[in-house]
């Protein structure tokens, strides 16, 4: 009877553990500034945010698969766009600066 009680804690603790995998990613800092940025910058601030979202949507992919709540996944997704959105007001800036 132990070893049938000690089996159904495992068994239903398991999808927890398997959650527990699932690690949020950590944003990129503030994207540089489009009035200052050297093009280099604006590079390299949009290939982490590249990398930041394509984490973010393998996080989504974790939660969704190991049956975690969707709001951990909707709220990294939300940070991701929050994110896509500074930079891309940077770099219209940027843009405006550089002549196109």
């Amino acid at each position: 009877m132990k070893v049938l009680a000690i089996l159904c804690t495992v068994v239903a603790v398991t999808p927890l553990c398997a959650l527990a995998d699932c690690v949020a990613p950590t944003p990129p800092g503030d994207p540089p500034s489009g009035a200052t940025a050297t093009r280099e910058e604006m590079l390299a601030a949009q290939t982490a945010i590249k990398g930041y979202d394509a984490a973010v949507k393998a996080f989504a992919d974790c939660v969704s698969k190991d049956g975690g709540p969707s709001s951990r996944a909707d709220d990294a997704i939300r940070v991701v766009e929050r994110v896509a959105a500074r930079f891309n007001a940077e770099l219209r800036t940027f843009k405006q600066r550089n002549g196109g």
